[in-house]
């Protein structure tokens, strides 16, 4: 006597066309780096073409895709009416989705060429001159790194956030050219050196062609309509401060 198998309930050719291209279209939306929607629209085309081909070569098979619509047997098992049910819900439900989602108004920015860390000239960063008090971060005195955080949460952490993230509560609000700066990030101070840092500090950049939301703290030396521009909220000694505490806080050490 030959020992019975456990069989697996055989799928309706609907239920086994919708898994094919659900599945194909999941695993292209998990392949990395990402495909662009474009080409994965272009191969769910073929993925379509290649299933309406298959269900169509065969009279067999044609029938058994509509009748699963349009038939409902006599004695149907509950899990045939959930597939029956659920295909004629969610397809509709996906397709109304992608509709939504295609037509849906997006924000784009403009197209600009946007420089997080711009160049600047060497004999700019050769003429910011640190502080010895400031130049080593081993020497960095407590008491000077907690003014840096006193004055950074009255300046910055309105946009920078309070744990220099970036999400500070007018972050939301910078949609153009970019976010303000998160500062975890090990692509953001990490990558500078202190003159730099303080560089970009001071000049900002909304009023020059960096094209940054970022205000001029403390106006450059010789430049008196810079004053202008800023309230000059911050000294060259409470800009360096604050560099301090954005470095100890966030645990980088400065680019030498």
């Amino acid at each position: 006597m030959k020992p019975r198998g456990f069989a697996l309930p055989r799928l309706p050719l609907a239920s086994r066309v919708f898994l094919v291209a659900a599945g194909i279209f999941l695993l292209l939306k998990m392949v990395r780096p990402v495909i662009p929607g474009s080409v994965i629209l272009l191969y769910m085309g073929f993925v379509i073409a290649g299933i309406v081909i298959h269900v169509t070569l065969s009279d067999r098979r044609m029938r058994e895709f509509g009748e699963f619509f349009l038939v409902v047997p006599a004695h149907e098992s509950i899990a045939a009416r959930a597939q029956r049910w659920g295909l004629l819900a969610v397809v509709p439900l996906l397709m109304g989705w992608w509709v939504y989602d295609a037509l849906r108004p997006t924000y784009a920015p403009p197209v600009e060429i946007f420089q997080r860390h711009p160049t600047v000239g060497e004999d700019t960063l050769g003429s910011i001159k640190v502080p010895d008090w400031a130049a080593e971060p081993a020497r960095w005195r407590p008491e000077a790194v907690a003014q840096g955080k006193v004055l950074y949460e009255a300046n910055c952490a309105v946009c920078h956030g309070e744990k220099l993230d970036g999400n500070g509560p007018a972050a939301t609000g910078f949609r153009y050219p970019i976010r303000p700066a998160n500062f975890q990030d090990a692509g953001t101070i990490a990558q500078l050196t202190l003159p730099y840092v303080y560089w970009r500090l001071t000049v900002g950049g909304i009023q020059n062609q960096f094209n940054s939301a970022m205000p001029q703290w403390t106006p450059p030396p010789d430049d008196p309509q810079a004053a202008a521009l800023h309230g000059n909220d911050l000294t060259s000694e409470e800009a360096w401060k604050v560099i301090m505490y954005l470095y100890r806080a966030t645990g980088h050490e400065p680019r030498k």
